[in-house]
């Protein structure tokens, strides 16, 4: 008896303790990281010195083992662990879907300005790198404070927001629900996740294979075959004979007839008999050739190409150029300049040395009679000059001149941008109730967007509301071996009258170069009053091998001022400070 009450004691105090350690279990595992550098190392144990075991890519996600001060163990697969840095990963609960999807190819913009710039970067120091021209549709990828990236042409860039319509449900519409089948044209064609560039890879198919189109979107498709399923862009589709197609007609503008000529931009695209993605292949044509463009319709154009051949392709993918020898002269068609500047000098020959002949004044628009280098002849009615093509918005030209902008100076360069505060700790709060760790996110992000663009390679130290150790900062700056490190913080005091922005640099030597130039675009850029550059023994600055600065932004305990560093417009020009400061000293 004593025996078999033992055995029930212990029973039941096996289920008692294992009601308690399950629900550990499932929390623990419940919790998931996601990778959010390009690639990060998996070691054996909490530290940099242990060994490598595996490399993760950004964007993978894991489920969470353990923790470990600065450190989590993460799930590799069913029998495999290991530690990455905290620091540079997401933490998330564990949802029904495994991988993150990004947002992207979210509808569809329209131009509403002529001659609006294109430009490589989400910023006006950036290259102009074509022309989306009044009433063209084009591709939403991303946006970035007061600027938009798009697909157009063939490429993709930036155009300012306030410049153009944007059409969100364009892609999100119903899209046509079809059944056909088609065959690949392209040499090896790539099978993405989503309908965008930016798609995650799934595959890829070989030309001639043959698929099943399920839904059409915009240019793409959604296809399938035995072994893989996701989206192509339709160009690279012919349509068998024997598929059908349930897709509505489209409204269609009127033909217009036209007479120019134009440059292939892809590197094979195909020629249809109509205007339009299910129109039947005839030919192709291929990157750098010259065909003549005898009517547009829509976004179409019918082109004559290889010993007088006729067909169809998809504007877009031709950089158009108006023929001289037009029949029909119009003021549409000629190229003009337009003053973007009070006082822009116009001179007597193409370079800065010649002399002035006249100082043009904003909105003021001359034609353009010849490209010279990078200059525009221009006619002054009684007389001719010449301006310079990188100061001036241009219509009717399809590859506006430009220079080399500032990203040439951070292109490869490793920075790391500190968003201060986050998690618990929300740093200052507004008189109106503006959280500090909020802000600098914001600015991080947008100064992230415009260094990654010109080419850095650029990390944060964190890109959600995460609570991050100053330690764990610096060992970002340490690991990634920077060539410099920005920490972002709004300032506050008792004082409500305090106003202006502050550079911080710990050592002379190592830091205040970098300090003294953010510090003077800064000031160009955030119209705040200059509160300079001064000594600042922060800790991520002190125990920094890199050259750092601490900036304050501005004092979100002055009641003005915190209205002014909220809005969308101050993050765009402090972050675009900020990027001018980091390419100056650089340079």
């Amino acid at each position: 008896m004593i025996r078999k009450g033992m055995t029930m004691y212990i029973c039941f105090t096996l289920l008692f303790i294992a009601s308690f350690v399950s629900p550990i279990k499932s929390t623990a595992a419940s919790e998931q990281v996601t990778i959010n550098v390009d690639l990060l190392n998996v070691r054996s144990g909490a530290a940099l010195t242990s060994s490598v075991l595996a490399k993760v890519k950004k964007g993978q996600t894991f489920d969470v083992v353990e923790k470990k001060n600065d450190w989590i163990k993460i799930k590799l697969s069913s029998n495999s662990t290991g530690w990455v840095a905290a620091w540079l990963v997401t933490k998330k609960a564990n949802s029904t879907s495994s991988s993150s999807s990004v947002s992207s190819g979210n509808g569809t913009v329209e131009s509403k300005a002529t001659g609006l710039r294109f430009r490589s970067g989400p910023g006006t120091s950036f290259g102009v790198i074509g022309v989306f021209e009044k009433g063209k549709t084009a591709t939403y990828l991303d946006k970035s404070g007061e600027w938009i990236k798009i697909s157009y042409s063939g490429k993709q860039g930036w155009v300012a927001a306030s410049y153009v319509k944007t059409n969100g449900n364009s892609n999100k519409a119903t899209p046509s629900k079809v059944k056909k089948t088609a065959s690949i044209t392209a040499t090896s064609l790539n099978v993405r996740k989503t309908p965008s560039t930016k798609g995650t890879r799934v595959g890829s198919l070989r030309k001639n294979a043959s698929v099943t189109i399920i839904q059409e979107q915009g240019g793409w498709a959604q296809i399938e075959t035995n072994a893989i399923k996701g989206w192509v862009h339709s160009d690279y589709l012919k349509l068998s004979s024997s598929g059908s197609s349930t897709e509505t007609p489209s409204t269609t503008s009127p033909s217009t007839t036209v007479k120019a000529s134009g440059t292939v931009t892809a590197t094979s695209l195909n020629v249809r008999n109509n205007g339009s993605l299910n129109g039947k292949v005839v030919g192709t044509v291929t990157k750098g050739m010259k065909v003549s463009i005898t009517e547009e319709k829509n976004d179409w154009y019918k082109i004559t190409f290889s010993s007088n051949k006729t067909g169809w392709i998809a504007g877009w993918y031709i950089s158009k150029t108006i023929d001289k020898t037009s029949s029909s002269p119009s003021t549409t068609n000629k190229k003009h300049v337009k003053i973007i500047y009070n006082g822009t000098n116009i001179r007597s020959g193409a370079s800065t040395s010649k002399s002035i002949v006249k100082r043009a004044s904003l909105g003021e628009s001359y034609e353009i009679i010849e490209t010279v280098g990078d200059w525009y002849k221009i006619n002054l009615g009684s007389t001719i000059g010449y301006i310079a093509g990188w100061v001036v918005e241009t219509s009717g030209v399809s590859s506006p001149v430009t220079k080399p902008g500032s990203e040439q100076y951070v292109k490869n360069k490793t920075i790391v941008i500190d968003p201060g505060h986050g998690g618990q700790d929300s740093g200052a709060v507004g008189t109106r109730g503006t959280l500090e760790k909020n802000l600098t996110l914001t600015t991080a992000k947008l100064v992230y967007d415009k260094l990654k663009s010109a080419g850095a390679n650029v990390f944060l130290t964190r890109s959600n509301d995460t609570y991050i150790s100053l330690n764990s900062r610096v060992r970002t700056s340490h690991y990634r071996n920077a060539k410099a490190f920005i920490s972002l913080h709004y300032d506050s005091t008792t004082d409500r009258s305090a106003n202006g922005t502050t550079a911080y640099y710990y050592s002379s030597l190592k830091d205040a170069q970098l300090a003294s130039k953010l510090n003077s675009q800064l000031v160009k850029q955030s119209n705040l009053r200059n509160r300079g550059i001064k000594y600042g023994n922060f800790h991520v600055l002190r125990e920094n091998n890199v050259p750092s600065t601490l900036l304050e932004l501005g004092f979100l305990s002055n009641r003005t001022e915190e209205l002014t560093v909220n809005t969308s417009s101050y993050q765009e020009r402090v972050s675009q400070g900020i990027y001018n400061g980091l390419a100056q000293y650089f340079k």
